[in-house]
């Protein structure tokens, strides 16, 4: 149609893989860093751990990503993740204050204090995945099983540290400061392979619609007749003027090791100045 384009390119040597998916290819809020603005934010994508041989995205892919230097690309360590891609840890929401939005990732550490804190009020026997034949095992999952669960702890601790990497360099490479950033409560487990897999549905890859977030429902342990997980998420965006909602994605997409925005699209407004006119 007028004014649409598109570009297609293929590998000759090397195989596409699941970090050539573009939940793999993200992109930052406008930012300034270091006295360089970046008025149409910066591209983020996963990569192996710097000086490994894990998998990275294709070297042609990649090579047309740097050409983009308005957006200037940062890579981060995705490899850790059975799929790899950055959207399973990290997303940005809106907000009207002066920084205008807010980091969003994925925190086992957030997940593991929030059980703790509800088993201190005797809520431990609060059951997760209820209504959802889902669970991990064929037995209840309650809080007090997952406290308990050393194996999942030493793996969630290791998640934790993948993330935290990831953090210190989004917060270098984005200008960001610690209040700029909001932690998520999140469990992951690890496959054959030793790749993470969501142990509930990853809230993080909630789908942004302007201040509605469409965020994979988590079944978290129910305490008082709500999920405690959804109770917590609120709290920490809702005073940022953001609306949640919470869809139920299991049989859909978590099943296939995808959420909400696996299979979502959005129609954004355009910018209003003519962005390819504009020089790095």
């Amino acid at each position: 149609g007028p004014d649409f384009g598109y570009v297609h390119k293929e590998p000759l040597f090397e195989a596409a893989a699941s970090l050539d998916s573009f939940g793999n290819v993200e992109v930052s809020p406008p930012v300034s860093v270091a006295g360089k603005d970046y008025p149409l934010g910066r591209i983020l994508i996963g990569s192996s751990f710097p000086a490994s041989s894990g998998r990275r995205m294709t070297r042609l892919v990649r090579d047309f990503l740097y050409a983009q230097r308005v957006q200037a690309p940062v890579e981060l360590y995705s490899d850790w993740l059975a799929l790899g891609n950055v959207n399973e840890f990290v997303t940005f929401v809106p907000t009207s204050d002066k920084k205008r939005f807010r980091m969003l990732l994925a925190s086992p550490a957030a997940c593991y204090r929030l059980f703790r804190e509800k088993q201190k009020e005797g809520q431990g026997e609060a059951t997760m995945f209820k209504g959802k034949g889902t669970a991990p095992d064929t037995k209840r999952v309650t809080i007090n099983k997952v406290l308990s669960n050393d194996v999942l702890a030493q793996q969630n601790q290791y998640v934790q540290r993948c993330i935290d990497w990831n953090r210190d360099i989004l917060k270098k490479e984005l200008g960001l400061l610690e209040e700029d950033i909001i932690d998520l409560p999140a469990l992951f487990k690890l496959d054959k392979q030793g790749k993470a897999v969501p142990y509930f549905p990853n809230t993080v890859t909630m789908i942004v619609l302007s201040r509605a977030l469409g965020i994979p429902k988590p079944f978290g342990p129910v305490a008082g007749g709500e999920c405690c997980l959804e109770r917590r998420i609120r709290a920490l965006l809702e005073p940022l003027g953001l609306c949640c909602r919470f869809l139920e994605d299991v049989a859909s997409y978590h099943g296939s090791l995808g959420e909400v925005r696996c299979g979502t699209g959005v129609q954004r407004r355009p910018f209003a100045f003519t962005w390819w006119h504009f020089s790095p």
